[in-house]
């Protein structure tokens, strides 16, 4: 608590000047987080699921995949079982923060493209194989999602019973899958881009269940926004954390049967490496 008080005092005097911090840091989660979470209209935590509370053998996360866009690009009659449902955060941090952090999941490994794993809940695993740390291409400024099946396959290997988070970057920019040129040139150009993005890497989810043994779940840690005018000033674009806006915070479950896993307890891992904040910087998180 005392470490993070003086963070925050660090922060503040560090940007007190700057009116984008202010906005990002205070008015958005705070002030409209707290709206969204109290309007009845918005979805609240009280709905929202635990992902290690649910019955699978592997979890696909697909980050930042809003659930319309998802049942639009995926064939939803070759799953099982299909249903939206509501996410724990509208931020990777938050989302990993409010499903995993403090707690102890031995019976699983973690394979992650995304830096947040390690940063938030790097020591709540059997083992976290830190791809945005070890596959990460510097010229797509993003881990491509062949890299993460071929982790995810690996890591089934080695850990044959344990659970496993497969966590790919995909639908999440940069917009790899893509052939739009300017994704910021207008929001058509952006939900395109994003569209052929998710396309791109779902292909790589379904070879996920289709290879893993288990039953497989296809989930995200939460959507996207796009806005113009007053509310992009205000900040209200993207992904920021604490916000419950249905466009953030309602994401696809999608389920694959499969034969399942005898799933054993372990010890948990070590703490994260130490690339995380520039891969978080490259990412667009910082």
């Amino acid at each position: 608590m005392i470490a993070a008080i003086r963070h925050g005092i660090s922060e503040v005097r560090g940007n007190y000047d700057s009116l984008e911090w202010w906005r990002n840091r205070v008015f958005v989660p705070y002030v409209v987080g707290t709206a969204t979470r109290l309007h009845p209209a918005y979805p609240g935590y009280d709905e929202a699921v635990h992902v290690m509370d649910e019955d699978w053998d592997v979890l696909v996360v697909l980050d930042a995949c809003r659930a319309d866009f998802f049942e639009r690009v995926a064939d939803l009659e070759t799953f099982d079982e299909y249903r939206r449902v509501v996410s724990l955060g509208s931020h990777s941090s938050e989302w990993t923060r409010r499903n995993f952090g403090g707690r102890e999941f031995g019976d699983t490994v973690y394979v992650s493209a995304n830096p947040h794993t390690s940063l938030v809940a790097g020591d709540s695993f059997h083992d976290v194989v830190e791809l945005w740390e070890d596959a990460f291409d510097d010229e797509a400024g993003v881990v491509l999602p062949d890299a993460v099946v071929d982790a995810a396959v690996a890591a089934s290997e080695a850990y044959p019973h344990k659970r496993l988070v497969v966590h790919f970057m995909q639908p999440h920019g940069p917009f790899v899958g893509s052939d739009v040129e300017d994704p910021t040139e207008s929001e058509a150009a952006h939900w395109r881009a994003y569209a052929e993005n998710l396309e791109y890497g779902l292909d790589y989810a379904l070879e996920v269940t289709e290879t893993l043994p288990g039953k497989t779940v296809i989930t995200a840690d939460h959507g996207r926004l796009y806005s113009t005018g007053l509310k992009r000033s205000l900040g209200l674009f993207a992904h920021k954390p604490r916000l419950r806006f249905p466009e953030l915070v309602v994401v696809p479950w999608a389920v694959v049967e499969g034969e399942r896993t005898d799933v054993r307890v372990g010890e948990t891992s070590s703490a994260p490496g130490t690339q995380v904040e520039e891969r978080l910087r490259q990412l667009g998180y910082r």
